[in-house]
């Protein structure tokens, strides 16, 4: 104790030595106030506390100090806050440290430099949204927060961008000035990391001054285009208004997972609504059957608040899922009890689709209505890897890319296939309209960013996929039929989105095709034949790709069941010849969940769930 006294001492004098106009002064009151709350957590001493929480609110609103080091004593502060719940002032504290997200200068970073920032904030999104509703707020002032605070790095890049139309149509010279700026800040930084062509360090310091400067203009040029008439909610996020115009084609479900508490916040164009709270907070419990848990906690409970209660076989409802956490790596487009006499499940009653973020959803619907004023496209770019250094062969790739390229040219499109080197597949893709890869995917597991599909000479990384630009031509898709496409395995990082599906939607796509997990060699022809064999039935129209998906996803699930039923009957025939009797078999099934003596596996075992990776981003 006397070492906390003394402890406190030293910071109380340094503060004292510290001006007011001290951008370290910050720090001063963060090391004090976390000494308050040592000597609180031995002596429980309500002044302690109370000190501690005035020395982290200080150091929150000290204002000219940078925002990185007041966001870290505003989750400082929240935390006390919600252990003594006083749920209104940890709302309060939590709005306003995500609130100073948006003032770290990210933009100017580079892509590595962005994920070590946002580590920073990683989850504060989810808990501020949570608290915001046990502070009985709005369930649009938890979307708020989760929508400033989730997705930062896409959000990022998303701004830089955003379409200008309007702005360029009456007010031309400030639009000019924000695409000069944005450039800046948006162009490739390859020139950076080629070091035998650069006076390092003189060179580095100056490109990251510039850069630095670009940002800290294009700031104040936003600030200036937001006090015009018309342009008040410019890059803001969405007013509960646009929010439920988002809806209009379908229902959004934002799913927040928090230790505080787990959230169905539902979006419909008639209003906002809270959901599934009560039965969403055994998450961190699964049951060992994944599809049929995530149906009693999830899919269920949502889909009955939104009326959705029918199994059917045609016209589906469409619904898009925006999870959270640990969640992002759930299908929740596949909960549900999928035996074969069973109708509880979300593939029975919904087309479903994902997004990031409702921002990034909001941009896609834009680029949707753009889309008639840019100059159709015809071009599908195939690409196909059955030999990869390094890798299995995929013996399947040859039929899938040719049952793909005769689809395409009987769709009235220019098929292009490139060689697979990264130079010459950038390139191809710079005016495309579908670009199609089979091959390996790689996850990596420490540096989202450096996820990628896998080439003749090396990797097509997301941090590539970042830097290529397309939103002036607004490709229509990108199908990636590949293993992990939409993985993360960075689990600090998970709110991110940083895999290759959100790279090719902030590339430009508008619409993305990926995989959860690993896939079937031979499952991946299948659902490509299918997905694009619906897409040209419905001459590629925007809602006929995740129709097309859906429709694949249910036969490949049939498919599943009868082989499931085939191996099922068999399973009970071999154990009728080695018990005696059918009852035999259903109690020693009943009693190890295996049936006793020798099997093969690849007679018995049930397939893997090959049908279910499968997922669609976009509109």
């Amino acid at each position: 104790m006397e070492d906390l006294d003394t402890d406190i001492q030293e910071y109380l004098e340094s503060l004292r030595l510290t001006p007011d106009d001290n951008p370290e002064r910050v720090h001063r009151l963060e090391s004090l106030g976390s000494g308050y709350h040592n000597r609180y957590l031995r002596n429980g001493t309500e002044t302690d506390l109370n000190a501690a929480i005035q020395q982290f609110r200080d150091s929150l609103d000290h204002h000219i100090s940078f925002p990185l080091d007041r966001l870290r004593s505003g989750v400082e502060l929240t935390t006390l806050h919600t252990e003594a719940k006083h749920w209104l002032l940890a709302h309060y504290t939590a709005s306003t440290t995500v609130s100073l997200i948006s003032l770290l200068t990210i933009r100017s970073l580079e892509t590595s430099d962005r994920q070590h920032l946002v580590t920073e904030v990683a989850g504060l999104a989810s808990d501020a949204a949570a608290i915001a509703l046990i502070a009985e707020k709005s369930p649009y002032e938890a979307i708020r927060l989760l929508e400033l605070g989730y997705g930062i790095i896409a959000a990022s890049l998303n701004e830089l961008r955003t379409d200008i139309y309007d702005l360029q149509e009456k007010h031309p010279q400030l639009a000019e000035d924000y695409i000069t700026l944005r450039d800046q800040l948006d162009a490739p930084t390859a020139s950076v990391r080629r070091a035998d062509k650069l006076d390092f360090p003189a060179d580095i310091t100056r490109q990251v001054d510039q850069r630095h400067n670009a940002d800290q203009k294009l700031e104040q040029m936003i600030e200036d285009i937001r006090k015009l008439p018309g342009f008040e909610r410019f890059l803001l996020a969405p007013t509960e208004d646009e929010l439920k115009a988002a809806a209009a084609l379908g229902p959004i479900v934002v799913i927040n997972v928090s230790n505080y508490r787990c959230d169905a916040l539902i979006i419909e164009k008639r209003g906002l609504q809270g959901g599934i709270r009560a039965r969403a907070e055994t998450l961190e419990k699964p049951e060992p059957q994944l599809l049929e848990w995530m149906w009693d906690t999830i899919g269920k409970p949502v889909l009955d608040a939104l009326g959705f209660i029918q199994t059917l076989s045609s016209s589906w409802p469409r619904i898009w899922w925006i999870p959270t956490g640990p969640l992002t790596k759930f299908p929740l487009h596949a909960a549900g009890d999928h035996s074969c006499d069973s109708c509880n499940t979300v593939l029975d009653r919904v087309i479903s689709s994902y997004s990031s973020s409702i921002r990034a959803l909001i941009q896609s619907q834009q680029r949707r209505l753009r889309v008639e004023m840019i100059p159709e496209v015809s071009k599908a770019v195939l690409i196909g890897m059955e030999m990869t250094p390094g890798h299995n062969r995929l013996q399947y790739v040859p039929e899938e890319i040719a049952k793909l390229s005769h689809l395409s040219r009987s769709m009235q499109l220019d098929v292009t296939i490139p060689q697979t080197r990264q130079d010459d597949v950038l390139s191809a893709l710079r005016d495309c309209s579908i670009f199609h890869f089979a091959g390996h995917g790689f996850t990596d597991p420490s540096d989202p960013s450096k996820s990628s599909l896998v080439l003749t000479d090396g990797k097509l990384t997301v941090a590539s996929l970042f830097e290529l630009n397309l939103h002036t031509r607004a490709p229509f898709l990108a199908y990636l039929s590949a293993c992990g496409t939409g993985e993360i395995k960075h689990d600090i990082l998970i709110d991110e989105a940083l895999h290759l599906i959100s790279a090719c939607q902030l590339a430009g796509f508008r619409h993305v095709i990926g995989t959860l997990w690993r896939v079937n060699d031979h499952s991946c022809v299948e659902a490509t034949a299918m997905t694009y064999e619906w897409m040209k039935q419905r001459n590629i129209s925007d809602d006929s790709v995740a129709e097309g998906l859906h429709r694949a996803s249910r036969h490949l699930r049939s498919q599943w069941n009868s082989g499931s039923a085939a191996r099922a009957s068999k399973r009970m025939a071999a154990a009728v010849c080695a018990e005696g009797s059918p009852a035999a078999t259903e109690q020693s099934l009943s009693s190890q969940g295996t049936i006793s003596g020798p099997r093969t596996a690849e007679l018995y075992e049930d397939p893997p769930l090959y049908w279910v990776p499968y997922v669609h981003f976009g509109i």
